[in-house]
């Protein structure tokens, strides 16, 4: 990205974020952004290109580019990119992230998960239980079981972040598999989990689940070193 369009850039996202451009208004024309950054159109739609990419701007086909509104899945689509673009050497803080994030949502699924989300909980586990040893089947219920304690949190900002997390969240998993105890000490971290939410202890939930983590993390750590 050449250094004109990147000033442009920079100029918009500024309007955009102090509330200069609201939401749902329309973008100045090509031309008009023409004059006043005293620059091509070539560069003008770099920069247009730029921010609907960052989830800033919405392109109407014959009407011209729109200022977004604010969207779940715009920052879903965000996190989700980071997470996957970013370096092994960053997993570690996405880790931390995720150890705050899902502590809470543990605290707040034992307070409003219903049925329906104990249920999802409880057959993630069971098919934890029956797939000791494939670490394809076992991420796949282990990430089940986790994205479902964060629907049961009701917490939408909460859970549409964790989701975007999956890829790399299903990555970490397959890698961090152990030997036979590894799995039943996983095994017995997630009943612990969900016994805790199922019962509705939501203290017990959060600490269950941040000390769940934090050995996950731990085991990371030793595999890597």
């Amino acid at each position: 990205m050449g250094q004109r369009s990147s000033t442009i850039i920079n100029a918009l996202e500024d309007e955009i974020m102090q509330g200069k451009l609201k939401p749902g208004e329309r973008l100045p024309s090509e031309e008009k952004l023409c004059t006043r950054f005293d620059a091509s159109r070539t560069v003008i739609r770099e920069a247009i290109q730029q921010l609907r990419g960052r989830g800033l701007l919405r392109t109407l086909k014959g009407s011209g580019s729109y200022i977004a509104d604010p969207s779940l899945e715009t920052l879903a689509g965000a996190v989700a990119t980071y997470s996957v673009l970013s370096g092994d050497d960053t997993y570690l803080e996405l880790m931390d992230f995720r150890i705050l994030l899902e502590t809470e949502c543990a605290r707040l699924a034992a307070i409003h998960a219903g049925e329906k989300i104990i249920n999802i909980m409880q057959r993630a586990l069971k098919k934890m239980e029956d797939s000791r040893g494939d670490r394809k089947r076992f991420s796949e219920a282990d990430i089940a079981f986790h994205l479902a304690i964060a629907a049961g949190s009701k917490h939408n900002l909460f859970a549409i972040v964790l989701s975007a997390l999956e890829k790399r969240s299903i990555e970490f998993a397959n890698i961090n598999r152990g030997n036979e105890e590894w799995y039943e000490n996983a095994i017995t971290t997630h009943k612990t989990i969900y016994e805790a939410i199922s019962d509705g202890k939501s203290e017990e939930a959060a600490h269950a689940m941040k000390r769940h983590l934090i050995l996950s993390r731990r085991h990371y750590v030793d595999l890597e070193n």
